[in-house]
């Protein structure tokens, strides 16, 4: 599929050819919430923390004797069971993350699903690398009023670092290199602003996975086709 790219002035320059496999899915909902999930469980801190009855101040002597007194046995006021006891079995946490665990592909796979979904609306375009030393700040933001954009992710390459005097003191613009490119930020802005080197640079990475397992089952497949020759 292709993607428009466009100019400072907001005018089409041409067009960008995408890979189907990052931008042409059909958005899937659970993969996403699975993906969004983790992100927000990793930057989230455990506060809650409660004392056992080994931590609680208190007198440890037995408060009266074993047998005779015709009530239940106790042993110190620092039992759970007694008001300002500790507490059984509370968290235990002290600022620990939540962390949940999930796989790598599927990481890759919900960042997929979440350009796919904004590919569908219409909110992915590409900026032109050209005369970035040219332009001041004034130029982006009626450039991003052209677009009709209230609030935008910018994904840019280390080539392009330049840009970034000329969009810090934009208002509702959050500034990420390719690398830390993430489905929670996608979708939280309304529009996504790809650099034309930035875009590049993203497929490769998502999609060189796939290209080095076809390289290893085509290895297997070899080494098999190997192996019966020599039994022959």
């Amino acid at each position: 599929m292709k993607i428009k790219e466009l100019g400072i002035d907001g005018k089409d320059v041409g067009n960008v050819e995408v890979s189907d496999n990052i931008f042409s899915l059909k958005p899937r909902k659970d993969i996403i919430k699975m993906v969004v999930d983790w992100q927000i469980s990793r930057h989230s801190k455990k506060t809650g923390y409660t004392k056992t009855r080994g931590e609680v101040a208190g007198s440890r002597k037995k408060i009266g004797p074993q047998k005779g007194s015709g009530g239940a046995r106790h042993w110190n006021i620092t039992a759970p069971i007694f008001v300002g006891g500790g507490i059984a079995h509370g968290p235990k946490a002290k600022g620990k993350h939540r962390v949940k665990r999930l796989n790598k592909k599927v990481r890759k796979l919900g960042l997929k699903h979440a350009l796919s979904s904004k590919v569908l609306d219409n909110k992915i375009s590409i900026l032109s690398d050209k005369d970035f030393k040219n332009f001041k700040t004034k130029d982006f933001s009626n450039f991003l009023s052209k677009i009709n954009s209230k609030s935008t992710l910018l994904i840019y390459d280390k080539e392009n670092e330049v840009l970034l005097n000329n969009v810090k003191n934009i208002k509702n613009i959050k500034n990420i290199p390719e690398i830390g490119t993430n489905v929670y930020d996608v979708l939280k802005y309304q529009n996504v602003l790809f650099t034309h080197s930035s875009i590049k640079k993203l497929q490769d990475r998502l999609l060189k996975w796939k290209k080095e397992q076809i390289i290893t089952r085509m290895i297997s497949f070899l080494s098999l086709l190997w192996l019966k020759s020599l039994q022959i």
